[in-house]
């Protein structure tokens, strides 16, 4: 199969060179660019948070490692704190000795006696000549004890503070993948609330439903009242006709009764 893959390859190179000429690595490269913007724009947005989530969660096992190389070194500068302690104390008590060796040789004497046991002078010089040896030694050694503790020191103190700000950014890390999400979350409100389509055919048909109800309902009222004045029931609501005044005397004056009508009524006069 990668036997295949590599002849097809070497096969379009061939080819392009034949075509393009010393052209084609510019075309092939362009044509790779072109290629790696259009992955990228069909990459969604929810998609590249996944990522750079997985990316922040890859930070920890680094971190735990970086934790470990610093526990160990700090196991490392106590223990060598320690051992430098007891070999000063050891080396304070080899300097006891040999200025207490010093000291008697000073007298003069020929011999020496420590716990019950006699030493020529010649015996104790060949002694303390041999423990200040050691001393020196010894004193040398813990000279490179300190060098060395103070150079662990100075990587203990580095590697903490090191350690300290991958904590710090990681921790910075989450907060600004969390703010991703919250801002993910109200632009997919917002497209969500924009995406509601409302249906004005459907509202304008029942805006029209409404109104054809309303005319049934008068109908049927009109037909109501309507039925009421058939049936000789009284009319509440209509307006009363005022009725004209005194029609007999309207009609005396028209055709001149009411002069006659008043001699009539007074009758003959009595005669004097």
């Amino acid at each position: 199969m990668l036997k295949k893959v590599v002849v097809l390859t070497l096969s379009a190179f061939l080819v392009g060179g034949m075509l393009l000429g010393s052209d084609a690595f510019s075309y092939l490269r362009t044509f790779g660019g072109q290629v790696r913007e259009a992955v990228k724009s069909e990459i969604s947005v929810e998609f590249e948070l996944d990522r750079i989530r997985g990316e922040v969660d890859n930070l920890v096992p680094e971190i735990r490692r970086h934790m470990t190389i610093v526990a160990e070194q700090s196991v490392d500068v106590k223990d060598l704190e320690r051992g430098l302690t007891e070999k000063e104390a050891s080396l304070g008590k080899q300097k006891d000795a040999i200025l207490a060796l010093r000291s008697d040789l000073e007298s003069n004497h020929d011999s020496f006696t420590y716990r019950s046991v006699a030493y020529t002078r010649s015996e104790v010089e060949s002694d303390l000549a041999h423990r200040f040896e050691a001393f020196c030694s010894a004193e040398a050694g813990i000279k490179r004890d300190r060098q060395i503790l103070t150079a662990q020191r100075d990587t203990l103190h580095a590697n903490q503070k090191k350690l300290d700000t991958m904590l710090s950014r990681k921790q910075d890390l989450i907060v600004k993948v969390a703010q991703l999400e919250a801002r993910l979350k109200q632009v997919q409100a917002a497209e969500a609330i924009n995406s509601i389509e409302i249906d004005d055919s459907h509202l304008a048909h029942v805006e029209k439903m409404i109104r054809d109800m309303n005319h049934a309902l008068d109908v049927r009222e009109s037909v109501l009242e309507t039925e009421g004045n058939v049936l000789g029931r009284i009319p509440v609501n209509e307006e009363v006709v005022p009725s004209n005044g005194n029609i007999i005397g309207e009609i005396d004056s028209h055709f001149g009764l009411t002069d006659v009508k008043a001699v009539a009524e007074t009758g003959p006069q009595p005669s004097i």
